[in-house]
């Protein structure tokens, strides 16, 4: 049987350490698909990071 490998969800703190690094490589884009990319990526991971607070303090 094939074994499954333990998850390894990120904290809060990954999360925001990787919303800074992806805001700043946009913020060197010109506008364009790329850029654009790169700021759905924040947003997505702005709303996860939302997610993890709210379950931490329920």
């Amino acid at each position: 049987m094939k074994k499954i490998p333990k998850a390894n969800y990120p904290t809060r703190e990954d999360i925001a350490e990787r919303i800074k690094a992806r805001e700043c490589e946009a913020s060197r884009l010109p506008p364009g698909p790329a850029r654009q990319s790169i700021l759905i990526e924040v947003a997505k991971l702005r709303a996860y990071a939302e997610v993890k607070r709210w379950l931490r303090s329920n």
